[in-house]
C-alpha cells in the first residue's frame, strides 16, 4: 500500500510539473501572437524593395548592414558629406541620387515649362564623375568602399503606401503652405519605405522655420550622426549629419583631410547656360569655393 501512495505521489508531482510546462507554454505563445498582433507592421516590411530600381542591375540597395547611404547631388554640402564619409568615417557608402522632380508637380524636369525647374541634371553627372574619378586617385581605397551610383527614377508603385505617407507627411505642419510640393516628401518616403536611414547632406535649414525648429528639438546624436528620436515619423529615417554646421566649418574639415580639391568640382548652379554656372541664383550666391 506504501508503495502504491509513493508511486502515486509521484506520478502526482510528475503530472503538475508537466502541467506547469504545458500552462507556462501556452501563455508563451498567447504573449508572441498580441506582440505580433499589436506590433507596427510597417515595421516588419524592412526588406521591400522597390522594383523600379531594378535590383539585379544594382544589387548594391539591399540588406547589407555594413553598407551606409547617402542621398547626393554633386553639389557642395552632399559631396561633402561623402568624403566625410569615405575619409573620416571609413564608411562603405552607396549614393543615391533622385532624378526625379522633388519640388513641383511636373512629370520630368526637361518636359517641364515652369520657371523655377532645376535645369543642371547634365552638369551634376559630370561633376559627380569628375568627383568619383579624383576620390579614386587620391583616396585608392574608395574604389571598394564607394559604391556605383543609383539614380532613382521611378516613383515608389505602392500608391496606397504613397497616399498615406503623404497625409501623414503633411500632417505634421513643418512646410510653408505656399509650396504644394516639397522635396523632403520623396527623400523620407523613399528610406521610410524601405526601412533604410539615409544621410541627407543639406545645411540650408532655416532655423527659425517650423522645419528647423523641430529639428532642434528632436534630433539626438549616435554613432557620429544626428538621428529624429521618433522613428515612426514620416522623417523618422533620414540622417542630418550636417545640421548646425556651416559651409565654412566643411571647408575648414575638407581642408584638414585634404579633400577641399574635391569639393572645388562640386555643381552648385541650377540653371548653367552653355555648361557654366549662371551666377545669380540663390545656389551660385551661396557658394564660397
Amino acid at each position: 500500500m506504501n508503495k502504491k501512495n509513493s508511486f502515486n505521489n509521484i506520478f502526482n508531482h510528475f503530472f503538475n510539473v508537466k502541467m506547469v510546462y504545458l500552462i507556462l507554454i501556452i501563455i508563451s505563445i498567447i504573449l508572441i501572437i498580441n506582440f505580433i498582433n499589436n506590433y507596427n507592421i510597417t515595421n516588419l516590411n524592412f526588406i521591400r524593395i522597390e522594383p523600379s530600381l531594378k535590383i539585379k542591375e544594382s544589387p548594391y540597395l539591399n540588406l547589407d548592414n555594413e553598407i551606409h547611404y547617402l542621398y547626393w547631388t554633386g553639389g557642395y554640402d552632399s559631396t561633402y558629406r561623402l568624403c566625410e564619409m569615405l575619409i573620416v568615417e571609413k564608411k562603405k557608402v552607396q549614393p543615391l541620387y533622385v532624378t526625379l522632380p522633388l519640388d513641383n508637380d511636373c512629370v520630368t524636369e526637361e518636359a517641364c515649362k515652369k520657371l523655377w525647374v532645376r535645369r543642371n541634371r547634365k552638369e551634376e553627372r559630370e561633376a559627380m564623375n569628375q568627383i568619383v574619378k579624383l576620390l579614386h586617385t587620391n583616396f585608392p581605397y574608395t574604389r571598394k568602399t564607394l559604391l556605383p551610383t543609383i539614380e532613382i527614377k521611378k516613383e515608389i508603385a505602392d500608391s496606397e503606401f504613397n497616399m498615406e505617407f503623404e497625409e501623414q507627411f503633411y500632417k505634421n505642419n513643418l512646410w510653408p503652405r505656399k509650396r504644394r510640393k516639397h522635396q523632403y516628401l520623396f527623400l523620407a518616403k523613399f528610406a521610410y519605405y524601405h526601412k533604410k536611414f539615409i544621410d541627407i547632406g543639406v545645411l540650408g535649414i532655416h532655423k527659425r522655420s517650423k522645419f528647423g525648429k523641430y529639428l532642434k528639438r528632436n534630433l539626438f546624436k549616435k554613432n557620429n550622426n544626428l538621428y529624429i528620436k521618433d522613428i515612426n515619423h514620416p522623417l523618422g529615417y533620414l540622417l542630418f549629419p550636417l545640421y548646425g554646421r556651416t559651409k565654412e566649418d566643411l571647408l575648414v574639415s575638407a581642408k584638414k583631410y585634404k579633400f577641399d580639391n574635391i569639393l572645388k568640382l562640386t555643381w552648385s548652379c541650377w540653371f548653367p547656360k552653355d555648361g557654366k554656372a549662371c551666377k545669380k541664383c540663390p545656389m551660385c550666391r551661396e557658394r564660397i569655393i
